[in-house]
């Protein structure tokens, strides 16, 4: 599991993206970084792809897993995708914030009973705020849509990340650019940050960017890069470079070839 988040001083992790089609291709990059410390992230292309016995497998292998669905739906249904998360031996686990604090409260309380029950460590439970595809432009129409009147970015995650560990979740999913305002709101709460981007690195649908070492100065827990590594000619090498951005041990180094 991740270092306490009440420490300042905690290094910020790096979570790997497997946005692959194909569990083999996932498998093959997490096989041939062994050794380095990554966490690794399974969204809705591989997950659908390959299913819950394949995450649950890596999980047994001693892979750290982090299981991004976003789950988003009435309280029951999202407790019981949270309950089968926790069975596959993910680390971490995304929900929508924007679900509200009767369906987080779900999901926390039935974790909680079941990790007392069993003696076993539960998995953090992150919540999603403003997603980082998003630009002000585009965030003008959707919070329009839903209130009536535009609301600035910054404003609607600091709205919704106020309340979000007293609603049940252990942290938060910004972009770079809201880490300040989340610490502002809830010092606690372990952030984890996409729209990460190493220097020179094409930006691709991410709207709200930062390179890695920018991220980690501002306190994230720990930053994802995906595409950047993935489509790398030497995807071992790229992790290595943000590794040492982020100022943690990697052991040798690999030469590039």
């Amino acid at each position: 599991m991740p270092l306490n988040p009440n420490k300042k001083t905690r290094a910020t992790e790096l979570i790997v993206a497997l946005d692959v089609p194909k569990g083999e291709l996932a498998l093959k990059l997490m096989k041939d970084c062994a050794g380095l410390p990554i966490i690794w992230k399974v969204g809705s292309e591989l997950f659908l792809a390959e299913g819950p016995n394949w995450v649950r497998q890596r999980a047994a292998e001693g892979y750290r897993i982090f299981l991004d669905l976003k789950f988003h739906d009435i309280p029951n249904t999202v407790m019981k995708a949270a309950l089968l998360a926790q069975e596959m031996g993910v680390e971490m686990f995304t929900l929508h914030l924007t679900g509200g604090p009767a369906m987080i409260r779900a999901v926390r309380d039935e974790l909680e009973k079941i990790s007392d029950e069993k003696g076993i460590k539960r998995a953090m439970i992150l919540g999603v705020s403003v997603l980082t595809s998003f630009d002000q432009p585009s965030w003008d129409d959707v919070s329009f849509s839903v209130s009536g009147s535009p609301s600035k970015i910054e404003d609607s995650v600091k709205r919704l990340v106020t309340q979000a560990r007293y609603w049940g979740v252990d942290g938060v999913v910004c972009s770079p650019h809201e880490i300040k305002t989340v610490k502002k709101a809830d010092a606690i709460l372990y952030t984890v940050v996409p729209g990460i981007r190493p220097k020179g690195a094409k930006a691709g649908d991410q709207a709200r960017i930062m390179t890695p070492k920018q991220a980690a100065t501002l306190g994230a827990g720990a930053v994802v890069v995906g595409r950047p590594i993935t489509e790398a000619k030497n995807p071992r090498v790229m992790i290595e470079r943000v590794l040492k951005e982020l100022d943690t041990p990697i052991g040798m180094p690999v030469k590039e070839s």
